[in-house]
């Protein structure tokens, strides 16, 4: 596993927010692409549909999704090779058992994003501060907004 860095310039941007949700959540997804932060943005929304269906951008760029059993909070940055992405489940309230939405996840979010790789995108995982892909990490210190 491989820990993420950030310059002191990303402080207070989508890239300090990406790097507390991989430090503080127990599950990441990353993505990892060639292609341009919207391209990415939509290569997801278009693999997992659902998370377009009722979702909010905040004021930094940061995307929460709201499905029936939880929520994903997400964002895509830039690097000079590329565009990177994280994701992470959330329970929709704090008492919530993960047994309650974990198979919705699975189904709604973790599958259909896996299968970006197979159309050329870079999926991996993480949580608690680490990152499962070295040039992910690597590229993430690298990010700009």
């Amino acid at each position: 596993m491989f820990n993420l860095t950030i310059d002191a310039k990303a402080h207070g941007t989508r890239i300090e927010s990406l790097y507390r949700l991989v430090d503080s959540a127990g599950l990441v997804i990353t993505v990892h692409s060639s292609g341009d932060p919207n391209g990415t943005t939509r290569a997801i929304f278009e693999a997992a549909p659902r998370l377009s269906e009722d979702h909010e951008i905040r004021a930094n760029g940061m995307i929460l999704s709201t499905l029936a059993q939880f929520r994903m909070f997400w964002g895509v940055v830039g690097y000079p090779g590329g565009s990177l992405a994280i994701l992470t489940p959330m329970s929709l309230y704090e008492a919530q058992d993960r047994r309650d939405w974990i198979r919705h996840f699975m189904h709604d979010v973790l599958d259909p994003v896996n299968a970006l790789a197979g159309r050329g995108y870079r999926v991996g995982g993480g949580g608690n501060g680490t990152v499962s892909d070295s040039e992910f990490a690597q590229a993430f210190s690298g990010a700009y907004v």
